[in-house]
């Protein structure tokens, strides 16, 4: 089998004949372990009046719309191509709002 070099290796647009729909999520989880990382994509969908349903001082909880499990070795590419794209969306765009914070 040849050796590939990675530092030379391009990788074209993605073929998107058999995926299916786009699913839409406006929240990320991210959980790791020693080998690949764990990407859940979620949807919260809040009340009408901003409060959580039922109790008022219970947390809402997102529901779950993809997962997507990559080699840890990967998650840097991804971080950098992220952050890429952001600051081309701000440079042309200005920043998105609401700015959301990380919790823990």
């Amino acid at each position: 089998m040849p050796e590939v070099d990675a530092e030379k290796l391009i990788v074209g647009l993605p073929d998107l004949t058999d995926a299916g729909r786009p699913v839409y999520a406006n929240v990320a989880h991210v959980s790791w372990t020693p080998y690949d990382f764990r990407l859940t994509f979620s949807l919260l969908v809040p009340s009408h009046d901003g409060a959580p349903p039922g109790r008022p001082d219970a947390p809402s909880v997102p529901r779950a719309v993809a997962e997507v499990v990559m080699p840890a070795a990967a998650v840097g590419s991804l971080a950098d191509l992220l952050r890429t794209e952001l600051n081309e969306f701000v440079d042309r765009l200005g920043a998105p709002q609401p700015h959301l914070r990380q919790t823990a």
